[in-house]
């Protein structure tokens, strides 16, 4: 299995080489999802990607934000200067058009959410040669991905976890324009919340650090290719430590509790979960802690104003990094100033209020932090030999390549050269990327003269040949891919601007209302079983109504995709087509002959998302403008009205609020999250397994802007109590929008 590390600067680069990775991946200074990772360029990153390939390390170059419009000939410029990548870390669909020009392989993001086979064979029409399968993907569609496709898997096997499904979220960007899927993410998901379900408080939306380094042959079984560690905005020793860890593991040592420990020196918010594959939510999630809580190295003895005393297990140093945990929660954190040290007792400066016996637990190890990298050197075998006609020849190896170059020596006339002053002279290879492993002369008995910079020169004239010799064979065995079955046709919509109007309901009643307007009607799916009961009786409700979609989750899992196919198969001769979230159901309308509309999870950017994915039809991301919808040239819905998915959940939050287990279920509908200052609406989706969703705590409503909007409205009247035929009048042409209500980003945009 490859093992994949995180590169956010030069120096992670080099810990990554240094420990034993196989491959690293990393973002230029725009178009990735690490907004804040800096060191890589446009100018430099030829150099860096030939640096990684003369250490046999392979480059992943992460374009995996949402494009839009304007930004595709930029994002053109940036693909180009990167050909020389292993592959292309890809998040946008409608970005493909631009890296089809190149042979460059590409790979899925995991913020395409695949987690299926219908999904993966998807993604594999267009081109893919490997896709990163969400964090919540089940062993049984990996090991179905694995059987029938040709495609690459690569899983997460440590590091943070999103708590959105596949990290498909917006909720950053709705509460500050910052998005998540264009790299910035403010991670509101580790602020506090409480619930009215069982009256929880604490961090409920944060999980734990994910380490699955006791699960590697686990994940080799169900056929993972790539092992995949997060942490692009980690610091150089954090990369280190994971990246070695895992390659003692791979390479044959023990996965024990040793190897765990170091890993949590390095990063751990509330102890570590083996995530979705191995563990349940009261693993996943960590609600009493938000952020790393290193490992224990003591007991707080005492605590009085500017001063706390520890009794410690480890020995402490100025600069390290404390946190108090009191009652399994953060108390307080500190860096370490020492005043006395007594034995295994500190006195520390420091202000905080905790309690005798609080766990003290490091978080940064101040020595390991500080210490400089500097990328190893590649070992080269060094042999000079001299033949009879005075031709001096050096050779250079390096792992079955050689290179070779002679030059004259001369008679000596005075002191010849002896062998250590050839050895010496030749083993100085200062800043090349090289060092002397051996060095071997055989002078032949003679006595020779060579000028000291004659000697320099046929060395440099080796390395130089060397680092060629190296290059041109790892370019002979790179990848690359032909796209010319893939490129997608220029197609346009009919641009009638007959205005359509989509009303989303999981309401029969609204159904039997308004099944006689000329409108299009979105059934929504949240309870399965209670809806194979009914499915006739929908049926019958749609009998003389063409313009009628399904709207069908963004995760399915397992068997649960059998369960899907069968709706939609059964209701095919009645439906118009599907509302897709995820790439699943793009296959599945295609399999029956239906319309496929893209949905807001799908963040549909730019102009080419249509014509590559080859949905008919599509609702533009609330993330953009009315301008930069304008700038697409494209017809399609903007999201007029409704509570906004922010959010989609595979852990249980009432678990996590209640403390029950899935036979002692507490979930008795809809509830709520609340921060300071709003409420955000949870509502289950039942498959097989439970889904939830969280919404934005303002209503979308764009009735008071009606007059700027000409496009297709995209009405979703889910938990809405209003009447929906006003609605759509009020969104349709013009009236107050609701107190509190928003327009998305239509008016404002995001970063």
């Amino acid at each position: 299995m490859e093992l994949l590390a995180p590169v956010g600067s030069i120096r992670a680069l080099y810990a990554a080489i240094n420990s034993g990775a196989d491959a690293v991946y990393l973002g230029l200074d725009g178009f990735n999802a690490r907004a804040k990772a800096v060191g890589f360029t446009r100018d430099n990153i030829d150099g860096y990607i030939d640096l990684c390939h003369l250490h046999g390390v392979k480059v992943y170059i992460a374009f995996n934000t949402a494009i839009k419009e304007k930004e595709l000939a930029l994002l053109d410029e940036y693909a180009k200067a990167c050909v020389r990548a292993d592959a292309f870390i890809v998040a946008d669909l409608g970005a493909l058009d631009v890296f089809y020009k190149y042979d460059v392989p590409l790979h899925a993001s995991t913020q395409m959410g695949v987690n299926n086979l219908k999904g993966a064979l998807f993604l594999q029409s267009k081109g893919f040669s490997r896709v990163v399968v969400a964090r919540e993907t089940a062993k049984e569609d990996i090991i179905a991905i694995k059987k029938n496709t040709s495609l690459e898997v690569e899983y997460f096997v440590h590091g943070a976890l999103c708590v959105s499904y596949s990290g498909s979220c917006l909720l950053s960007s709705m509460m500050s324009g910052d998005s998540g899927n264009r790299g910035r993410c403010n991670q509101p998901c580790r602020l506090p919340y409480s619930s009215d379900l069982g009256q929880k408080q604490g961090y409920l939306l944060s999980p734990s650090e994910q380490c699955l380094i006791t699960k590697l042959n686990d994940l080799k079984e169900i056929g993972v290719d790539s092992l995949k560690i997060e942490g692009r905005l980690k610091q150089p020793h954090y990369v280190t430590t994971v990246v070695s860890q895992y390659r003692a593991v791979l390479d044959g040592a023990k996965a024990d509790e040793k190897r765990v420990s170091e890993l949590k020196k390095a990063f751990n918010r509330g102890e570590f979960t083996r995530g979705y594959l191995f563990d349940d939510t009261k693993e996943i999630m960590s609600p009493k802690v938000q952020s790393n809580i290193g490992v224990s190295v003591g007991k707080v003895v005492s605590c009085r104003g500017n001063e706390i005393k520890i009794k410690a297990t480890a020995p402490l140093c100025d600069g390290d990094g404390l946190k108090i945990l009191s009652g399994g929660k953060e108390a307080g954190g500190f860096g370490v100033k020492i005043l006395k040290v007594d034995g295994d007792l500190y006195t520390l400066q420091a202000k905080c209020d905790c309690k005798p016996g609080s766990d003290v637990r490091r978080t940064l190890d101040r020595e390991s932090a500080d210490e400089d990298i500097f990328l190893k050197k590649i070992p080269v075998d060094i042999s000079f030999s001299v033949d009879d006609d005075l031709n001096a020849t050096l050779e250079m190896k390096r792992v079955g390549k050689s290179f070779a170059c002679v030059a004259k020596v001369q008679q000596a006339k005075g002191s010849p050269l002896s062998e250590k002053d050839v050895s010496d002279s030749l083993s100085r290879l200062g800043d090349t990327p090289f060092e002397a492993k051996s060095v071997c002369t055989d002078l032949n008995g003679k006595a020779i003269f060579m000028p000291k910079s004659a000697i320099n020169a046929l060395r440099r004239e080796a390395v130089a040949g060397l680092e060629k010799q190296l290059a041109d064979a790892y370019i002979g065995e790179q990848a690359r891919c032909d796209y010319s079955n893939c490129k997608s046709a220029i197609e346009h919509f009919d641009d009638s601007r007959v205005r359509q109007i989509i009303v989303n309901t999981d309401d029969f009643e609204v159904v039997r209302q308004l099944k006689c307007q000329k409108i299009i009607i979105s059934y929504q799916i949240y309870d399965f079983s209670h809806f194979l009961s009914k499915i006739d009786i929908f049926l019958s409700l749609i009998e003389n109504t063409f313009d009628v979609y399904l709207h069908l989750p963004p995760v399915v899992k397992g068997s649960e995709t059998t369960l899907v196919d069968e709706i939609v198969k059964k209701c095919s001769s009645k439906i118009s087509g599907l509302i897709c979230e995820n790439y699943y159901t793009v296959y599945l309308a295609k399999k029956h002959s239906l319309q496929a509309l893209a949905g807001i999870r799908l963040n549909v950017y730019n102009s080419r998302f249509r014509r590559v994915s080859g949905v008919d039809g599509q609702i533009f991301s609330p993330e953009l403008t009315l301008n930069e919808i304008r700038d697409t040239g494209e017809e399609g819905f903007v999201y007029a009205y409704g509570y906004l998915p922010v959010m989609t959940f595979c852990h249980c939050p009432v678990q996590v609020c209640t403390g029950c287990d899935c036979k002692t279920c507490a979930y008795n509908g809809d509830f709520y999250y609340h921060d300071k200052k709003a409420d955000y609406l949870i509502k289950r989706t039942r498959i097989k397994r439970c889904y939830f969703e969280l919404h934005n705590a303002a209503i979308v409503d764009i009735s008071s802007k009606a007059d700027k909007i000409r496009y297709n409205l995209y009405i979703n009247m889910v938990n809405c109590n209003r009447d929906p035929l006003d609605v759509i009048h009020s969104v349709s042409f013009g009236g107050a929008s609701q107190a509190g209500s928003n327009c998305a980003h239509l008016f404002r945009g995001v970063k």
